[in-house]
């Protein structure tokens, strides 16, 4: 009896350890959730991919240069539960987002809870907000 109940303990340390980092999560403390901006630009690509979607966008800056913008959304299925598909966004879409811009003033940022949104140029809006 002793053999099993140590066995059963070491094989649920063992499991314990492999599965660990699962439940790790590197959260957002990269962008500033207090100052969200709003920002239009033409879509480069849009990467439908776990464990967040991508979007890329060229945005025009204040000295007319063209700013290629990283933005990380949420997972394919809570934009799926917000009626996305893969195709919804496509290269060449001209987009307005609201996002957490990145707190170190580079181009990326977050747009994924209930303030992110797209909006297309025909007026369509796509929501992010977790469901």
């Amino acid at each position: 009896m002793k053999f099993r109940l140590g066995t059963s303990i070491l094989s649920i340390i063992g499991l314990l350890a492999v599965c660990g980092p699962m439940w790790a999560h590197h959260g957002n403390s990269a962008y500033d959730e207090q100052h969200w901006i709003t920002i239009s630009g033409t879509v480069t690509e849009f990467v439908w991919a776990n464990p967040h979607c991508q979007i890329f966008l060229d945005v025009k800056d204040d000295k007319g240069a063209v700013v290629n913008w990283a933005i990380e959304s949420q997972s394919p299925g809570i934009l799926r539960r917000n009626n996305w598909t893969r195709t919804s966004v496509k290269a060449g879409d001209q987009i307005t987002i609201t996002l957490a811009p990145a707190k170190n003033g580079a181009a990326v940022g977050f747009s994924g809870n209930q303030l992110g949104k797209i909006v297309f140029s025909d007026g369509r809006m796509l929501k992010m907000d977790i469901r």
